[in-house]
């Protein structure tokens, strides 16, 4: 496996930002920026051995500066939604500033510039990159200075694995994610809906018209939401659901069937057109299906192509939406005397 470190311009800010080009033998090759620690490629071999980009992106930094989609950005400090912009914490409230509707949504980091630095092959740890952001106090209206860490690692195996670090000097919360946007046929695809997707989930978060969840975790059988058999994801996607019209598709958080902090399965998808394979592996309680329902809001990808909807979707990993207002829901929490540790991969083959 190698990496080679590259210039990737400068932002607004005058900030230089590099990007690294990181490659195994398989022929499999992913390129990631130090602006929002961004997946802004990821080619991988078909069942031709042709490599196809499965992950979209932009075409210049300026694009990634001006986007509001999260593309293909680590996502912090809070992925997903709180509601109500705010939260109590250690009996103290803190407002956040509101970007979806009344709702704080994921935060700035996705526009953060990280120092990246290629980590050699030690013994038992392959060369990975490694990206470093000092957090300070009050980002996004949230407490305590925070210090980040993103690993990225790919492997001969065919595996992309994302590991977050964090420690913080006050009590704070945080729940981090990474917002590729897949379509297993290659960028210049237009549709997810032949893509068959398997989630190891029994349950889901009910959400509500801001699709923030009620706080109602429901069973998925006998609904729109059972993916526990491998199903097409179009024949789900336009179903008569009022959930589904609530968020225009997919946008809903699963509660995975796995133990609390071990890397087990959470979901897997399937292109029969490319055969490729993509399956997710995590320590996190849950995932959120996005099936890109706004993504022609997006802008231009990298073949010159204005976005459209459906073209793409994002598994998150990560703690549920909304905890603040759910303290039945997994913590949050960080405290200094903790590490922050999460880590999720994602594993492609053909089949």
């Amino acid at each position: 496996m190698s990496i080679i470190k590259s210039d990737c311009g400068k932002t607004a800010q005058g900030r230089e930002v590099s990007a690294y080009l990181m490659e195994n033998a398989a022929g499999m090759r992913v390129k990631i920026l130090e602006y929002g620690c961004t997946v802004s490629q990821l080619w991988v071999p078909d069942r031709s051995n042709q490599a196809r980009n499965v992950v979209l992106g932009y075409r210049t930094l300026e694009e990634y500066e001006r986007g509001t989609a999260g593309m293909g950005a680590f996502i912090g400090r809070y992925a997903n939604r709180i509601e109500g912009a705010r939260f109590m914490l250690l009996d103290k409230e803190y407002r956040l500033k509101a970007n979806d509707g009344p709702n704080f949504l994921h935060g700035t980091l996705g526009h953060a510039v990280f120092e990246g630095r290629i980590v050699p092959q030690k013994e038992g740890c392959a060369e990975h990159l490694e990206l470093c952001l000092h957090s300070k106090e009050g980002t996004d209206g949230f407490p305590g200075n925070v210090d980040i860490t993103v690993s990225y690692t790919l492997t001969e195996r065919g595996e992309l694995v994302m590991d977050y670090k964090a420690r913080t000097d006050a009590p704070t919360i945080l729940n981090f994610t990474n917002h590729s946007y897949f379509n297993l046929n290659g960028t210049q695809s237009r549709s997810i809906a032949q893509h068959k997707v398997w989630i190891n989930a029994q349950e889901y978060c009910e959400g509500n018209e801001q699709t923030c969840p009620t706080g109602r975790i429901l069973p998925v059988e006998g609904t729109v939401f059972d993916f526990r058999t491998e199903k097409e994801l179009g024949a789900q996607l336009y179903a008569d659901d009022p959930q589904l019209v609530m968020a225009k598709g997919y946008d809903h958080n699963f509660v995975l069937n796995k133990r609390v902090g071990m890397m087990e399965p959470a979901a897997a998808a399937y292109s029969p057109e490319s055969g490729i394979e993509m399956k997710v592996y995590t320590t996190q309680p849950g995932m959120q299906l996005y099936t890109g329902n706004y993504l022609s809001t997006a802008g231009v990808g990298q073949d010159g192509l204005p976005f459209e909807d459906y073209q793409a979707f994002c598994m998150e990993t990560q703690h549920f939406p909304c905890t603040p207002s759910h303290p039945e829901f997994p913590s949050v929490v960080l405290m200094p005397t903790e590490e922050y540790h999460q880590t999720t991969s994602y594993v492609f083959s053909v089949r």
